[in-house]
């Protein structure tokens, strides 16, 4: 009798393996990466020097508004689950994360699927009068395919972070200027490092404002990276460095933005 139930122990376990394996490899199942930061470079087309851009870029903007601008790249969007289209997996992808503050709905997520060739703006709930459908396809249309085309995905993903990022700024009363923040034209002959100075004048205004801020009790965004987030998305925590970003702020999308094929 104690064999028997031994043997049936056995089985049992083997048929919940066999059940197990096949649901997390069953076609409608979804497997979202997990964030790593602003830039998330998962398919490695993005060069060190552009992802480092564009990250101090997003840490300036929600530094200065709370709004918050995510890059992601993956291989193919059809490998992250059931998504028939570019927008399906864009709209799953923002939501999960939560990418804005709470509240305010203040995100903007610029994903690129490399295999299946489209490239989508997603827009939060707080930010669809600041960048409306046609404003997103037109960044796409002049900035960001333009470089595609010609095989530079890290230039177009970093063109068009600035672009998103000079309407931002806009809505939150910046000075554009003032925060070297500007539409980015389509790939320039222009030496290489030409391109680089207005992240680099941002990074060290961040800096300096930092350090002279840490000595008040209640730290900015840029000063308390790490030390965990607000909302949605705080559980997904991110490694890389002794600081580690903790997760966005729980914004909502509904859909707004512009895709397109390339």
């Amino acid at each position: 009798m104690r064999e028997f139930f031994q043997r049936g122990c056995v089985l049992l376990f083997l048929i919940t393996l066999c059940f197990s394996a096949h649901a997390q490899n069953a076609p409608g199942t979804i497997r979202l990466p997990r964030a790593t930061g602003f830039v998330n470079d998962f398919a490695a087309v993005m060069s060190r020097q552009d992802q480092q851009a564009a990250e101090t870029l997003a840490t300036a903007i929600r530094e200065k508004t709370g709004a918050e601008l995510v890059i992601v790249t993956v291989d193919s969007f059809a490998s992250q689950g059931n998504f028939g289209t570019i927008d399906e997996f864009s709209l799953a992808l923002a939501q999960s994360w939560g990418i804005g503050a709470r509240g305010q709905d203040n995100g903007v997520l610029l994903v690129l699927a490399v295999s299946e060739r489209a490239v989508k703006i997603e827009v939060g709930y707080g930010l669809e009068g600041a960048i409306p459908d046609s404003a997103a396809g037109r960044i796409l249309d002049t900035t960001v395919i333009p470089a595609f085309r010609q095989g530079d995905f890290s230039g177009g993903l970093l063109g068009g972070l600035q672009a998103i990022a000079a309407l931002v700024a806009r809505e939150y009363g910046l000075d554009v200027e003032e925060l070297n923040l500007r539409a980015a034209p389509a790939p320039a002959q222009n030496a290489p490092w030409i391109g680089l100075l207005p992240f680099i004048i941002i990074y060290t205004i961040i800096v300096a404002s930092s350090r002279s801020r840490r000595r008040f009790g209640r730290g900015l965004v840029f000063t308390s990276f790490g030390m965990g987030t607000r909302g949605f998305g705080s559980s997904q925590g991110f490694g890389g460095g002794s600081r580690g970003f903790g997760g966005f702020g729980g914004g909502s999308f509904g859909g707004g933005g512009a895709s397109r094929g390339f």
